[in-house]
């Protein structure tokens, strides 16, 4: 697994430290020169609160680190060889294909931020951050290394645009919020420019108005199933009326939950279709 981990080094090229961290900072003593480096952006990633894994091409898991046994409450023989959809259960199975397929926009160098939940092998909901990161051992086969942290009270519930702007940018032509009532709480500049709607006329109206009339008692009624059940889910050759005329979309509905765990409503993502 050491082929993900990346290396803060001395001025003088000593090796001072090798992992993957969540946010923090450390003052490390070189022990060749001396000096004394300040570096940010560090936190071990396997302790009480935080575990990783690694999946594979096909969506499973291939390995896990010892705090991830603990916190799922599962031996490692029990965890590796799963999906990685039973551990986390909110993502759709297209987000593998987005991140580890041809099309995807994760490298060495990116990572991906998702407020989401994982299932403990008894069932239990913990309430999660993960930052994704891409990689290929032995520049060979692509694996998706998840870290996990578990959500508290200082985590503050940014919006998935603000966490993740490059990633928005680059991977989908739109993104909004809604709460668990359809009502829109954020909606990202690019709305206005392709739909024609300002964001003050969306922000606490009802999100579903915004299609023709003859999708809409469709598009309420899976919102309705899915959200009930807390489940992410697709929407295709969707409209919705802009300037006079419509344009087709599809978006993917992640579910959004708080601190506590509690489903809030959906994130986002949409495309344009040609």
């Amino acid at each position: 697994m050491n082929s993900f981990l990346n290396e803060y080094r001395c001025g003088c090229g000593k090796l001072l430290l090798k992992g993957v961290f969540f946010d923090g900072t450390a003052e490390i003593k070189c022990r060749n020169c001396g000096k004394i480096n300040k570096i940010g952006n560090i936190r071990i990633e396997d302790d009480d609160t935080h575990y990783s894994l690694v999946i594979n091409d096909k969506g499973i898991i291939v390995s896990v680190s010892t705090s991830a046994c603990k916190i799922l409450d599962y031996k490692n023989n029990e965890i590796v060889g799963k999906s990685f959809t039973e551990i986390n259960p909110t993502l759709p199975k297209e987000f593998g294909r987005k991140t580890l397929g041809p099309e995807s926009v994760l490298d060495d160098d990116n990572y991906f931020q998702l407020d989401t939940y994982h299932k403990s092998k008894g069932g239990k909901i913990i309430p999660i951050t993960v930052l994704l990161k891409l990689y290929k051992p032995n520049n060979k086969e692509k694996r998706l290394f998840v870290l996990a942290e578990i959500k508290s009270k200082r985590n503050d519930l940014k919006t998935f645009e603000e966490n993740n702007p490059s990633f928005i940018k680059k991977t989908c032509d739109f993104y909004f919020e809604i709460d668990k009532n359809g009502m829109g709480t954020y909606v990202c500049p690019s709305m206005e420019k392709i739909f024609g709607f300002s964001p003050e006329t969306l922000i606490g109206k009802d999100h579903f108005d915004i299609l023709p009339p003859n999708q809409r008692v469709e598009a309420i009624k899976d919102f309705l199933y899915f959200s009930s059940k807390e489940q992410p889910y697709r929407a295709t050759n969707s409209g919705a009326e802009a300037n006079g005329k419509t344009v087709n979309y599809e978006a993917y509905f992640t579910p959004n939950f708080n601190d506590s765990g509690k489903f809030i409503g959906y994130r986002v993502l949409g495309w344009l279709k040609k």
